[in-house]
């Protein structure tokens, strides 16, 4: 039995206040659209399932070519050059 708001989404405090059995027990009933749900709504830092990469289809060259991004090394030794300290 999932724990739900009036408006039919998850109620994610309410779950994280129960012990521990009930928890596990009101988990193992979630589909799997309600846990990924249940997943979104935890604070980054609370989540109990690993890192999970995120692939891309760029090269940091092209992103620094299109200027969205920064080459640290550059960058320092340019400000070493501006302020004199190199």
């Amino acid at each position: 039995m999932a724990l739900l708001k009036e408006d039919g989404s998850l109620d994610v405090e309410r779950m994280n206040s129960l012990p521990l059995e009930e928890w596990m027990d009101v988990m193992g009933d979630l589909t799997q659209e309600q846990v990924e749900e249940y997943l979104s709504k935890l604070p980054i830092n609370e989540s109990n399932e690993p890192v999970r990469a995120i692939e891309v289809d760029y090269t940091l060259e092209e992103e620094l070519k299109r200027g969205n991004m920064v080459d640290i090394e550059d960058f320092l030794n340019n400000q070493r050059i501006k302020y004199g300290l190199k």
